[in-house]
């Protein structure tokens, strides 16, 4: 699976406060007040699992968070593209794809 640099870059070393799901999209709260939203597939199986970011890896519709503990979160995104969108705090866009 190859590495998301750009999503990297900007995550790296955020933490996810909390996750939540709603309508086929799975929310993102970081600590630093940003969120990022991205649009289902499937459920993940760990829609709980929050940490701070290490790397962002994707592969087709597959989307995996590393966190810095050594676990993984796994998504499976509804498309290859335009399924994750990411907003600081002030809601201004940081990332889309």
């Amino acid at each position: 699976m190859a590495s998301n640099h750009k999503l990297t870059g900007v995550i790296a070393g955020r933490t996810i406060q909390s996750l939540s799901i709603d309508s086929g999209k799975l929310s993102a709260t970081f600590d630093d007040g940003s969120m990022m939203t991205v649009k289902l597939g499937a459920t993940p199986p760990d829609a709980t699992k929050i940490g701070t970011v290490k790397a962002v890896r994707q592969s087709g519709t597959t989307l995996d968070i590393d966190y810095e503990d050594g676990s993984t979160l796994v998504i499976e995104t509804i498309e290859e593209t335009s399924s994750v969108m990411l907003r600081d705090s002030n809601r201004k866009m940081e990332y889309a794809d």
